[in-house]
């Protein structure tokens, strides 16, 4: 009997075998390494980086803050009288933040500038000098800031305004040192090369003993029995009992090995039965390819719902980062205000603006509770509400920014406003993101037209009855590329530092809660316009 055909056909098959579970495994392992290795070492540089502007931003925005806290504390009159209160106010700053290194106050001359006071923690302090550029930002009342290199580290440098009520009469420098953030920053690298390299070598780990029983174990056993039908032996089969394509093969194999052994004689039919076998596999292959094709679909969208997860949860951190950061020196403030009302000396007027500015400092902290609040425990707190109550609160405190920046304002407030059930925190929240987008977006002025309306449409809670409150601007506009992403975390089409791409998101977020609906018109050029539809409180209607 010829046994020509056979032979070829086996020791092919055992070839081909060989080097899929060889090859095969080393390239796919190698891929998968090199892709997870390049994006945990992409992601720890980013996240690097992301923490080193966070800290330098954070020390800027203290230094900023503690200078115009000093601004505010030097009296406007008899200032050389009230120079050791001046220096004792310097001095518990100095003392109250470590990071601190100088303070030094100077006034406008002729001449130029004087120094007024300056205090140091260092024996050496550093030279104030100023150049005509930055003398004429301070008196167009612009904040200064900037980076030094010096022995031994970096040092931040911050320059602010000092007033006499509106006038600007000299300035505020602060210097701070970085060393507490580079030593936050060392610790983070050494932690992030770590936790990279543990990762590494867990995946590796994982993906060899993955390959091995899932791969490698069935293609040995396979080799193997292909081994002992080249040598003759046609009692030959392998034994692998997995249900994947492997297992399908290996009991493809077995079949094929009992044809061969039943009717060896028969070439011909032999020749017919393999490729009916391979028409077979190739069906079978084009089925798990289509298959494959479709998980990879569905995982797509499963990795951009996660992604949208994971940013509304760094939402909650940065918020939550963000209270935490301002509440103390809220409360701080606020305590002077108590002792300054207590203390009796004061005249009505005086004792009538510091319980205006208690009363706003109490609603601030309330504002960042109730963020905070928000971004945990996302349910709101319902209650009847009419939204022109809380667009005209909003109105009145933004007026003045709107006249700054030359922007006319324009309301078409509903009488006939029905209530709504919503937080009334959440909406300001939402509304004033909107005010503060649609003012961005007029950088040289222009108008702002704010309405509502009592709508019947469908919303999404089921009721047709509702209210639509719009927000429109004649600003630069948003791009149809854009427009399909701006409710996107984190997603922003401001330069960096303006924003973080997160109102909209919390905006979208804020309606879906009120089981409302958020949309968006808008022209490059001509301005845009965003739509809040909300269901009514169920049988509460009130006027405007």
């Amino acid at each position: 009997m010829n046994f020509s055909f056979l032979d070829h056909s086996i020791l092919s098959f055992r070839r081909w075998a060989s080097r899929r579970s060889f090859g095969l495994k080393a390239k796919i392992t190698s891929a998968l390494l090199l892709i997870v290795t390049g994006i945990l070492l992409l992601s720890s540089i980013l996240d690097f980086q992301l923490s080193k502007k966070a800290q330098i931003d954070l020390y800027l925005d203290r230094n900023f803050y503690i200078a115009m806290q000093i601004d505010i504390g030097i009296p406007d009159q008899r200032m050389i009288e009230n120079l050791p209160q001046i220096r004792d106010e310097i001095e518990e700053w100095l003392l109250s933040r470590p990071s601190l290194m100088e303070i030094d106050v100077f006034l406008f001359s002729p001449k130029g500038w004087e120094l007024l006071t300056s205090h140091s923690k260092h024996a050496n302090p550093t030279t104030l000098t100023l150049t005509n550029e930055q003398v004429k930002d301070l008196k167009g009342d612009r904040y200064l800031s900037d980076l030094k290199e010096v022995e031994g580290g970096k040092q931040l440098e911050v320059m602010v305004p000092l007033h006499s009520g509106k006038k600007v009469i000299g300035g505020i420098r602060i210097v701070s040192s970085l060393d507490e953030a580079h030593s936050y920053l060392s610790k983070k690298k050494n932690w992030t090369y770590i936790l990279t390299l543990s990762s590494i070598l867990i995946i590796l780990v994982m993906l060899t003993l993955f390959f091995k029983k899932w791969v490698g174990n069935p293609i040995q056993k396979l080799v193997e029995a292909m081994n002992k039908a080249e040598k003759g032996d046609l009692e030959a089969e392998t034994r692998i009992q997995t249900q994947d394509e492997l297992g399908e093969l290996g009991r493809h194999f077995n079949r094929m090995i009992k044809t061969i052994r039943e009717a060896h004689e028969q070439n011909i039919q032999l020749l017919s039965r393999v490729n009916q076998f391979n028409e077979e596999l190739t069906k079978k292959i084009e089925s798990a390819t289509s298959e494959l094709k479709q998980l990879h679909e569905a995982l797509s969208e499963s990795q951009r719902q996660l992604s949208q997860s994971e940013k509304l949860a760094a939402l909650g951190q940065v918020t939550a980062a963000i209270a935490h950061q301002i509440g103390t020196p809220l409360n701080s403030v606020s305590g002077y205000i108590q002792l300054m009302l207590q203390e009796g000396n004061l005249r009505p007027a005086d004792q009538h603006r510091l319980k205006i500015i208690e009363s706003q400092l109490d609603r601030l902290a309330d504002a960042f509770r109730k963020l905070l609040s928000y971004t945990s425990q996302p349910k709101p707190q319902w209650q009847p509400l009419n939204a022109n109550d809380v667009l005209k609160e909003l109105i009145s405190l933004s007026e003045p920014w709107l006249h700054a920046r030359k922007i006319a304002l324009s309301l078409s407030l509903s009488p006939d406003l029905p209530l709504i059930l919503g937080d009334s925190m959440h909406l300001q929240t939402l509304f004033l993101n909107l005010i503060t987008n649609a003012i961005d977006a007029m950088p040289n002025g222009g108008k702002l037209t704010m309405e509502t309306q009592p709508i019947s449409s469908p919303l999404p809670s089921g009721n047709e009855e509702g209210v639509e409150i719009s927000i429109a601007d004649t600003g630069v506009g948003i791009s149809e590329e854009s427009k399909r992403r701006i409710f996107d975390p984190f997603f922003t089409t401001k330069k960096i530092g303006e924003g973080m791409g997160l109102g909209l998101a919390i905006c979208e977020k804020i309606v879906k809660d009120h089981s409302g609906r958020l949309e968006v018109e808008s022209k490059v050029g001509k301005g845009s316009a965003f739509f809040v539809r909300i269901p009514v409180g169920k049988g509460e209607e009130g006027n405007g």
